[in-house]
């Protein structure tokens, strides 16, 4: 018999997804709809389940998965070979092989892993969101369905106390999930976020309210009312107050899981509860189409933006999930129900499991069509490599081929000469900005950009979230006198490879030593990949200060993104924060006897670079930020005011990414950016002459002067 309540639950769920995801009525936790639909899945999975062995004896594996075929595979096909086939037309070209992967992972119930693994990866995690990314979701689902029959059965295996021991054991598997989800999102909050370890304790919580549902029952109905109104108002609380600045899922997964069980204790049958509104109409008819609804409004509302290729304003979100409700509903009523419902495949579960394998291959077959996509990701210019002339505030070389090795000579007793920071932009980047086409010997190509990226990152020196030690690698000439490092995050990493050069030209000892996300100065971040306390960083950050005092590093190279974000507001830190933070850095730096450069941060054109030059192949110009938006003027000055206010020295490398008016994307043939916010090795290498002359004769002098010392 179907549960009115359930359905209106249901409702409830998507309701909240849907209007987290198109950004209404400031739903911020809109997400726990997702956390809604498991428990739900869990208590009828497994009411369906026990009510089966109740009534045979036994539980039949192979009807229950050609049931799930029947209810969850047409739908899901669909959608997978539909948003294929309109990305292919309006996707960035770029995406589309990940799309294939993503085809391939939702089709093959594997979505949530692929996902997990993505949104850790610091390399990736820039990229726009998969128009499959809510198939993790299903994965989960399906992952359970996988595993429960069978464990159920097991646990049911012989009468009289079966089902105290299937309440015994299926709480310890959801209290070790539990624990393992509040560990997780600590240490790994995609893997917490993502993983079926981490959410079987909200399918448990279901599964244990089926069970004891004949207990349930008999409760006084106006007890049952109480709770039933405190769990949706849970729900909703949670919905409101939650945000992505918060450790979810960990503990506070608690407020919807137990509010969804509550709810779903009071049952279909009362005059006062919440089914007197659960069973509306308008709730019912959403319910039915609950799963449908949910497969289509993503997509709609990714591939809508790449289309429009800005951020959507609230006529076209409102336009986008009208049409994926009239998909929905032409979905469920020719594709869902006539398949669900089908007479023939019910009375024959081996063609309804023929027809499941048949529609996983076609969403792993248009994964690997997509994946092979042949596209145009440039144009038959050729473009010549880029001139290197600088206008500095120093004597240096100004030509790129002059000696990377020419340096002042620093007076034995006196000051080093100051770092020659340029006083105007590079003539290369002035016709940069007119560049109207990818030319066909880019490089990196577009294709290979998010592979362009420091030794580093593939030998472990730039250690990655967990990681609480820095890990000691040389280079230049580990048996030198001098030791230079190099401190930060990924934007002190993308330096690495000139700095590496230079310190083989000067017979420097060099120490990389960066870590994904963590900033120098002493705060803690929020990261959409970890979490919002971060907490590896701190440690790691202490753990490099001692590293320096035993390494006996003579100098250091600082450098951050400025991006980074405060925990308490999920927005960059004010100026006010870097100011003291890099007046303490610098402070700690020289107590231990280090000399810090401060390096001002690289641009944000906005945008993941080679995604959108991927559709703009004739239109360089339209990813293009002015320089006014990629740069923050006033949060570059606080790395200057701080340098100056503490008598050391600073590396101003905007004038080498950008004019006074505009950040090229492609300088010549150089591709400038790998992703959204960092440059390319091959662009960075090109800027060494320029890099060399700017901070060879003041190093050097602090080399002097340790020598004669």
């Amino acid at each position: 018999m179907l549960r009115r309540d359930i359905e209106g639950l249901r409702a409830l769920a998507v309701g909240l997804v849907v209007l987290y995801h198109a950004h209404f009525l400031g739903l911020d936790g809109g997400f726990i709809g997702v956390d809604v639909f498991f428990v739900i899945s869990g208590f009828l999975i497994t009411s369906l389940l026990l009510r089966e062995h109740d009534n045979s004896g036994s539980i039949s594996i192979g009807n229950f998965y050609a049931r799930r075929a029947r209810r969850l595979l047409p739908a899901s096909a669909l959608v997978i070979v539909l948003t294929a086939t309109a990305s292919w037309v309006w996707l960035e070209p770029l995406r589309l092989k990940n799309l294939g992967s993503d085809s391939i992972a939702a089709a093959g119930f594997v979505s949530n892993m692929v996902f997990a693994g993505r949104n850790t990866d610091y390399l990736q995690a820039g990229i726009p969101p998969s128009p499959l990314q809510h198939f993790w979701s299903l994965s989960v689902e399906e992952q359970f369905y996988v595993i429960w029959p069978t464990l159920l059965l097991v646990l049911l295996w012989r009468a009289g106390r079966s089902r105290t021991r299937a309440t015994i054991t299926i709480s310890a598997i959801s209290i070790a999930s539990f624990a393992l989800c509040v560990w997780q999102t600590e240490a790994s909050q995609p893997w917490a976020f993502f993983g079926l370890h981490t959410r079987a304790w909200e399918l448990g919580i279901g599964a244990l309210l089926a069970i004891a549902w004949p207990w349930v029952r008999v409760i006084a109905g106006d007890v049952r009312n109480a709770l039933a109104w405190m769990g949706i108002a849970a729900v909703v609380f949670a919905a409101f107050w939650l945000d992505e600045t918060m450790a979810f899922p960990g503990w506070l997964a608690v407020i919807p899981v137990l509010g969804t069980a509550a709810a779903l204790a009071g049952g279909d049958d009362s005059r006062w509860g919440p089914s007197i509104v659960l069973r509306h109409p308008a709730l019912q008819w959403i319910g039915a189409r609950s799963y449908s609804i949910y497969l289509w409004h993503w997509p709609a509302l990714i591939i809508g933006e790449a289309w429009a290729g800005r951020s959507l304003n609230v006529l076209e979100r409102v336009g986008l999930i009208a049409v994926s409700l009239v998909g929905a509903s032409l979905s469920y009523r020719f594709v869902e129900n006539p398949i669900r419902h089908s007479e023939r495949l019910q009375a024959k579960p081996v063609l309804a499991l023929s027809l499941g394998a048949v529609l996983i291959a076609s969403g792993v077959g248009t994964g690997l069509v997509v994946r092979s996509a042949d596209v145009e990701l440039s144009t038959d210019v050729v473009a010549e490599t880029p001139t290197l002339i600088a206008t500095t505030s120093t004597t240096v070389p100004t030509s790129a081929t002059e000696s990377t090795t020419t340096t002042i000579a620093p007076v034995p007793d006196g000051p080093p000469p100051p770092i020659a920071n340029a006083a105007a932009p590079l003539d290369a980047l002035y016709a940069a900005v007119d560049t109207d086409e990818v030319p066909a010997n880019l490089e990196p190509s577009i294709g290979g950009a998010a592979g362009d990226k420091p030794i580093i990152y593939d030998n472990d020196c730039h250690v990655d979230f967990g990681a609480t030690q820095p890990k000691l690698c040389e280079y230049g000439d580990p048996s030198s006198d001098f030791t230079v490092g190099l401190f930060g995050d990924s934007h002190a990493a993308q330096w690495f490879p000139i700095l590496e050069s230079i310190a083989d030209d000067n017979g420097w000892r060099l120490l990389p030593l960066s870590k994904s996300g963590c900033p120098p100065i002493d705060e803690i971040t929020y990261n959409s990949l970890v979490g919002p306390t971060y907490p590896a960083c701190q440690p790691w950050r202490e753990n490099v200060f001692s590293l320096l005092a035993e390494q006996d590093v003579d100098l250091v190279f600082v450098a951050a993104s400025n991006r980074l974000l405060d925990p308490d507001t999920k927005q960059p830190f004010a100026d006010s924060v870097w100011s003291k933070g890099y007046d303490a850095l610098i402070a700690r730096l020289t107590s231990i006897g280090v000399v810090p450069v401060l390096v001002t941060d690289t641009p944000y054109p906005g945008q993941d670079v080679p995604v959108c030059l991927s559709k703009a192949v004739r239109d360089v110009s339209s990813c293009v930020a002015s320089r006014e938006k990629a740069v923050r003027a006033s949060r570059q000055q606080t790395v200057i005011d701080s340098a100056v206010r503490n008598g050391v020295q600073y590396l101003d490398v905007i004038n080498w990414l950008c004019t006074e008016k505009a950040c090229p994307v492609i300088v010549g043939n150089l591709l400038v950016y790998r992703d959204s916010n960092h440059v390319t090795t091959a662009y960075a290498q090109w800027l060494k002459p320029v890099f060399a002359a700017a901070i060879e004769p003041y190093v050097n002098g602090v080399r002097s002067r340790i020598s004669t010392s």
